[in-house]
Parts: C-alpha cells; structure tokens; sequence
C-alpha cells in the first residue's frame, strides 16, 4: 500500500508476520544492498538505524531519505525502509515479489 514520505514521493510498504526475517531472508536475496541508498530500522518506534538519528520519530527520518525509489517492510514491532539508488524490476514488482514470498515464511 503507498503512502506518502514527503516532497510528493510514493513509498511502498509491504506488512508481514516477521519484519526481520523478510529483510534477511527474502529481501537481501532479492536486492543487491549496492543498490541500496539507506537503510532506516525502527523497532518498537524507536529509531535503531542509522544510529545518528536515534530518538527521532520514523516519519522524520523519512522524510529526510526517501526520495522516490522507497519500500518499507512492516509488522507489528519493527519497520525496515528501504532507500534505493536504482531498481531495473520497478518498486511496485519488488513490493508484490517480496510481500508474496515473505507471506511464505513459517
């Protein structure tokens, strides 16, 4: 589902059971990390990543990264935004692959 992170820009954001586990396991198998610009971690609404902007609220730190090529990988405790130089399979492809192939994960 898109949401916006400020300047007009469109992030994805796709909800799982296991944040962490989709990131590791699915994600990181996906996307080469040289393609990604930023990581931004929040857990429990607490920002954890980059560890300059402990404290500060997600929607800041957002605002701050995301510039477009954005997707934001969710459950219940934990946020990973993911801030992309580029992406040759398109952020809305990425966004389905990932959402279906974490919604595999047990």
């Amino acid at each position: 589902m898109p949401w916006e992170a400020g300047s007009g820009d469109i992030m994805l954001e796709v909800f799982t059971r296991d944040a962490k586990r989709c990131v590791e396991d699915v994600v990181f198998e996906i996307v080469c990390t040289c393609n990604l610009k930023t990581l931004i971690y929040a857990e429990g609404g607490v920002i954890k990543l980059p560890p300059a902007h402990g404290g500060c609220r997600i929607e800041d730190v957002v605002e701050r990264y995301c510039g477009g090529l954005c997707l934001s990988v969710r459950d219940s405790h934990r946020v990973y935004v993911l801030v992309f130089y580029t992406l040759k399979l398109g952020l809305e492809n990425l966004a389905k692959l990932i959402k279906d192939r974490c919604a595999s994960l047990t």
